[in-house]
Parts: C-alpha cells; structure tokens; sequence
C-alpha cells in the first residue's frame, strides 16, 4: 500500500458543474435560463398553438418575456396561445416573478433537516436578506403574501370581468392577477380583430384599474418591505429602508402621475389621454406613472405619447421598482443612493449621506457600479438598434426615442412598446432577448455570474490624485 497518495484529479465535466453551481449568483442565473429553455419547448408544441405551431424564435422570446416578467410580445397571447400555451406562460410567470431559487429553496429549506452554509447563501442570495433576517422565515413569507394577494386580486377581477366574458372571467382573473402582482403585463384581452388592447378598453371602470395598480406596486415595493411592516418586532435598520422605498415609490408615482396628467392632456391622437372623458383622465395618468414601474399594462396608446412622455416613461422605466420583489430596473433605492453620492461631490463630507443616515461605502460602490452598467447597456443597445432599424428597416418610421423607450421596456423588464415589437428586425428582437434576461436577474448578478472568483491577496496601491471638471 502507497505511503502517499495522489489527489484525485477531477474531469472536465466535474470542474465545469463545480464552476456552474459553486456561487449562489450563479446558480439563480443558471435556473432562470433552464426556466426559458424548457418554456421555448413547451411553447413550441401544437398543443400551445390555436393554429399553426410556433416557430422557434418566436417561443423563445415569447419564454424569456414571461420568465423575465417583461411583457414584450412579438404575438398576442390570448388569440395565439391555447389554453394550455396561457397556462405555460402563466407558470414561467409566477417562476419568474418569485424566482426558481426561491421557489426550490423554499421546498428544500422545508424538506431538509441539515443546515449546510451553501444552503444558507443560497437562502440569503435569492431573498436579499441580510444576517438579521432568518431566510427561511423569510421565503415563508413570500410564498404565503404571494398566494394570499394573487388570490384576493383573482376574485376581484372574476367579478369584474363576469358582465364582459361570462364563465371565461374565471381563467381570465387569475391569469391577470398573477400576472399584475409579478409585474408581468401579459393579458389575454386581445382578440383577432384587435390584437395587444391590454387594458385600453378598461378606463371606464376604475376598479380593475386600480386593483392591477395596487398588485404591481405590491409586488414591487419588495417582499422585505412588507415583512417589516406587517412585523411585530421593528428593526431600525430595515425601517429606514422601508422608510425610504416607500417616500421615493410615493414621489415616483405622485410626481409621473403629474407629469402624464398635464402633457397628454391636450393629446388627441387615436387612444390618448387627451381624448378620454375629464374623469377618467387622472385615473389613467396614475396608471400611466403606476405601468412604467416594470409593469407592461397599458391603458392608453403608448405609439400617441408625446415625445417628452416617452423621455420621462423611459426614466421610469429605467429606475425601475425596489429590490426583493417582482419588479425590474436599477431599483428605486440605487437611484437615491446615486444621488446621494452624486450630492456629497459637492459637500466637504467623507461618506455621502442618506438623509440622517451615512451609506457604506461598499453600498455606495455597488449602487453607482449598478447605475453605469445599466446605463452603458441602455445607451449601446439602443444605438445598436437605431442602426440595425435604419439600415433593415426602412419601411418603418422609429425615431431614437422610440427605440431608447423599447431597449428601457426590455431592461425595466416593463412590457410597453411606442413602436411594437414585432415590426422591429430580428437583430433588434435577439438584442431584447439580452436585454430582458439581465434586466431580470440583475445587472450586477449577471456580471458577477461570469467571472470566475478567485482570492487574491489584498495589494497596497500609492493613491492617484485626479483632476475632474
């Protein structure tokens, strides 16, 4: 018998699923992509088709909008779809609204009695917790407020919608609340005739449109949001962030319900503001402000917003909900933390400051990193596609704030459209793709699933002096 013995050299396969599976991000990155996958298959079945099968592309991308809880379409869902093709797209997005990771760490975090540290991060990864919040009290949580809102939602538009579809309300009111909580923006309104109508032909009756209101901005305050205030035992900490998420969630929808209210009031075009009855109009404006939160529901044409409207949608599209929930974007809390960081280069303070509050400087870097990725990705994308319609697309007038209003929709993880998506060049299409998968998991997320960690001892460096401005 050998004195020593040699360390087991492992396969190439072996180090590949090693690398794929040891990081938490990595593993959520890895489950929202196997989700798309196996949706793409499932939709390119006959069985998911009223007619002819759907091509390839066209799953995919249909399976990635759901997964990403966009709401892009490049068919309408409820004239193209069966009922089991609905039912397929409603699954990816209830997968995709609370996240595979959350979803099967919440069934093996009950199943298993061990307490292993991977199973602990990738607790804690996918809930956003921090080391004062049990995660599997947590994930509890978010399955049960899911479930008990998505079920309150279904039955207040089973009743609703009973005057207008009969029986058919039944499929339709679950269908739309699940797909309002996870800010989703699929519906199945359409029609033949009258294809992508979403919400438009709703303005008369505020009920449905504030209830799907309220069940997009639910799931976009964040499940940790909710904890806290439902939560008998308050902890400081978590109130200031749920102090702050829901003051900038109050501004951004106060203030873009201002703002649609007073420039489209004057719109005429076809399926404007403008042209809806007085009464109606500030209903639909905070709807407007509510929808460009990540949602994707519209209840007026998004093609006759003004050109400053499409800015300011884009905007909020862009900043997006807040984190831990079903919402897309940098999130709400990056934007004020770049702000803040942004104000304190004009005061002689040394940490930037959050209203009473001093920020790590390990938040503040994250935040600011968040905000320039996001940005770089939103500006190349949309040149990327101003070219590509320019030089294939003539046929079709799209200016660039039309394109930067789609790239923004496919990264918010939004849905709304000025231009509609099945007219753009399938380059422009594949790009979205792209787009609507980091927007969801995160642009940080995604950066990070791609590298290989490797510790490095830490190196002493001379400090540069820069002068800027």
């Amino acid at each position: 018998m050998p004195l020593l013995q040699t360390r087991h050299e492992q396969s190439p396969s072996s180090r590949l699923l090693k690398l794929l599976f040891s990081s938490p991000i990595r593993l959520i990155v890895i489950s929202f992509a196997v989700v798309i996958l196996i949706g793409t298959g499932l939709l390119m079945l006959p069985i998911s088709s009223q007619g002819a099968p759907t091509p390839f592309f066209m799953s995919l991308f249909t399976a990635t909008s759901a997964t990403c809880v966009t709401g892009l379409v490049m068919v309408d869902t409820a004239s193209h779809f069966s009922s089991f093709g609905q039912g397929v797209i409603l699954m990816m997005i209830q997968v995709g609204g609370l996240g595979l990771a959350t979803i099967t760490t919440f069934f093996f975090s009950i199943l298993s009695k061990s307490r292993s540290w991977r199973l602990l991060s990738i607790e804690r990864e996918t809930t956003s917790a921090d080391g004062s919040i049990n995660p599997r009290e947590l994930l509890s949580f978010i399955i049960r407020f899911t479930l008990i809102l998505e079920t309150i939602g279904a039955v207040i538009f089973i009743w609703r919608f009973w005057p207008y579809y009969g029986q058919g309300a039944i499929w339709r009111g679950i269908f739309q609340s699940v797909s309002a909580f996870c800010n989703a923006g699929f519906d199945l309104f359409g029609t033949t005739a009258a294809p992508f109508v979403s919400l438009t032909s709703f303005n008369g009756d505020p009920i449905i449109l504030l209830t799907t209101a309220f069940l997009i901005i639910a799931g976009g305050l964040g499940f940790i949001v909710w904890r806290e205030i439902f939560s008998k035992n308050k902890s400081r900490s978590h109130m200031f962030h749920v102090k702050l998420v829901l003051s900038m969630t109050a501004i951004a929808l106060i203030s873009g319900m201002l703002f649609f209210w007073i420039v489209e009031a004057s719109n005429d075009h076809a399926g404007a503001l403008g042209l809806l009855p007085a009464w109606q109009r500030p209903i639909a404006a905070f709807f407007q402000s509510v929808t460009t939160r990540t949602a994707g529901f519209n209840s007026i044409n998004q093609s006759t917003l003004t050109e400053s409207s499409r800015v300011v949608s884009s905007l909020l599209m862009f900043i997006g909900a807040s984190p831990a929930g079903t919402g897309g974007g940098i999130k709400l809390t990056t934007f004020a933390v770049v702000m803040a960081v942004a104000m304190n280069g004009l005061k002689p303070e040394e940490k930037p400051r959050l209203g009473r509050h001093h920020l790590k400087r390990t938040v503040a870097l994250r935040a600011v990193t968040i905000f320039f990725f996001a940005l770089f990705l939103v500006v190349s994308a949309t040149l990327l596609i101003s070219i590509i319609e320019q030089h294939f697309r003539s046929s079709i007038d799209t200016s660039f704030v039309d394109n930067l209003f789609e790239v923004t929709s496919a990264f918010g993880t939004v849905g709304l459209t000025s231009v509609g998506t099945p007219k753009l060049h399938l380059t422009s299409q594949t790009i979205l793709i792209i787009l609507m998968f980091i927007g969801r998991v995160g642009p940080a997320s995604f950066a990070i699933s791609l590298m290989k960690r490797e510790h490095k001892p830490e190196v002493v460096r001379p400090e540069g002096n820069v002068i800027v401005g």
